[in-house]
């Protein structure tokens, strides 16, 4: 890419750029994760693409990290941008000028973004006449020093860990799905992890949730009917106990209105750390 503003980190560097996000912990951990977790991805064999730029130093630079795959129909751009710089001048001339972001598409998202960036970002959709909407959500953390405490299983049902076949019927249930969901949803459950909270009878699903590239806890769905029983929350439970097995830090964003999503997450112990944004084209859930 000559003349792009961004360079991209080798792999041999990654451990020098873990090293600087790890600093002042967990300020910087959603970078940091993702990184981890692609180390993970790459050896189970993933066909998703993970790059990771820098435009400056790696103390002080921009990051843009883009996750990419190809699906029939659909080409899938996941970005994150991120500064350990409060001042944001440098990462607004890298998004002006940068030439990875296909900005005249609606295949990419920015996910996940600091609530401090979302102006900036705004101004630079604007320069370049880019119409994209925004999803505010309150993104939370289940802090490392805090015990983990598992509600007892009901007898009439047990726990175990989705496979690719509930991924057709996690996606269907999933609000935000769109063209090539389905396939993204099943490559996270092979190459990462879900969990299920079946009925002993007959094997149905009742709640499930798994987890993406992030590392965190995604795509939380409990059946209407089986609502209020606590399901939910010993989804919840062994999802955060699987995840600090992997060595992360468990956490998961909510959308700012679902309230009983947010109650439930609270209940089972996650503490609000901060609001994240979901930035997208119009047309991007076609």
């Amino acid at each position: 890419m000559e003349g792009e503003i961004f360079q991209e980190v080798k792999e041999e560097n990654f451990a020098k750029v873990l090293e600087v996000l790890k600093q002042d912990w967990p300020k910087h951990f959603m970078l940091y994760q993702t990184i981890k977790v692609f180390e993970e991805y790459k050896k189970a064999g993933t066909e998703w693409k993970h790059n990771l730029y820098v435009y400056g130093d790696l103390e002080t630079g921009v990051y843009l990290q883009r996750i990419s795959a190809e699906y029939p129909n659909r080409n899938i751009n996941l970005l994150y941008v991120y500064t350990t710089n409060p001042d944001l001048t440098e990462l607004k001339k890298g998004l002006m000028e940068t030439t990875i972001i296909p900005w005249h598409t609606h295949e990419y998202m920015f996910e996940m973004t600091p609530n401090s960036e979302l102006d900036v970002i705004q101004e630079v959709l604007t320069a370049k006449n880019v119409t994209c909407d925004a999803r505010t959500n309150t993104l939370f953390i289940y802090p490392p020093e805090k015990d983990l405490k598992m509600n007892p299983l009901p007898e009439d049902v047990y726990v175990d860990k989705l496979d690719v076949s509930h991924a057709a019927e996690v996606n269907r249930n999933w609000p935000h799905r769109h063209t090539g969901s389905e396939l993204m949803l099943t490559e996270h459950i092979l190459r990462n992890f879900g969990i299920g909270l079946f009925r002993r009878s007959d094997k149905k699903l009742l709640s499930s949730a798994l987890s993406k590239h992030t590392g965190g806890l995604f795509v939380m769905y409990t059946e209407p009917e089986f609502r209020g029983k606590g399901y939910a929350v010993i989804v919840v439970q062994h999802m955060i106990q699987e995840c600090r097995k992997r060595g992360r830090l468990p956490f998961c964003t909510v959308l700012l209105n679902n309230k009983a999503s947010q109650n439930m997450f609270i209940k089972a112990g996650f503490e609000p750390y901060t609001l994240a944004e979901y930035i997208y084209p119009s047309n991007y859930f076609c």
